[in-house]
């Protein structure tokens, strides 16, 4: 049985970094440089929450047979949160719909590649993470912190700028070893064929 082929992935998320970052580990996970993208940004996970109906509709009006939608775990029941935010994409007009909730957040993720964040970030140190990605409040601060102690204090770490380049060399198969959402993520992405 052939893969469903997608044309355009509509990604509605928080922020463009969290658009720049998902683009890229979709990318890896397909093996393709050249896939087609469009964004709708809720900056913030409330908004995205009340407008994620009409952020998917017009994500379809623009071309995208593939909605996801994007939202931080944020300590939030991760059934509770996926079933709302099911319920509000489900009649979006786009023939395939996705709810991903990165636990705790997409930095959670990136948690589980040490010597994939000192590499990238050029550190001097790899950072030590003693518990299980998914495991650790705070994901985006613990990141900041040990970018922080693993540079000898001379480099700040923001989302903003570094995500993009953590979602560039972040091992695949080390987040799916270790992420659960993740690997739920990448196993909706390699269904369809780009």
């Amino acid at each position: 049985m052939s893969k469903k082929k997608i044309k355009c992935i509509g990604l509605i998320v928080e922020d463009n970094s969290d658009f720049d970052s998902f683009k890229k580990i979709i990318s890896r996970i397909t093996n393709k440089s050249n896939l087609s993208f469009k964004k709708a940004i809720g900056n913030g996970c409330g908004k995205i929450k009340r407008k994620a109906s009409s952020y998917a509709n017009i994500l379809h009006q623009r071309g995208c047979d593939m909605i996801i939608l994007v939202h931080d775990l944020d300590r939030n029941n991760l059934a509770v949160l996926k079933s709302e935010l099911n319920t509000s994409i489900k009649n979006s007009p786009a023939k395939y719909n996705y709810v991903c909730v990165p636990v705790e957040e997409i930095e959670g993720w990136f948690l589980s590649d040490p010597m994939g964040i000192k590499n990238s970030l050029k550190l001097y140190l790899k950072p030590k993470i003693s518990s299980l990605p998914e495991n650790i409040a705070s994901p985006k601060e613990k990141i900041g912190e040990l970018v922080y102690q693993c540079s000898n204090k001379t480099k700040i770490y923001l989302n903003t700028k570094h995500n993009s380049i953590l979602a560039d060399s972040i091992s695949i198969e080390e987040m799916k070893k270790k992420c659960n959402s993740f690997n739920e993520f990448y196993d909706f992405i390699n269904q369809y064929d780009y």
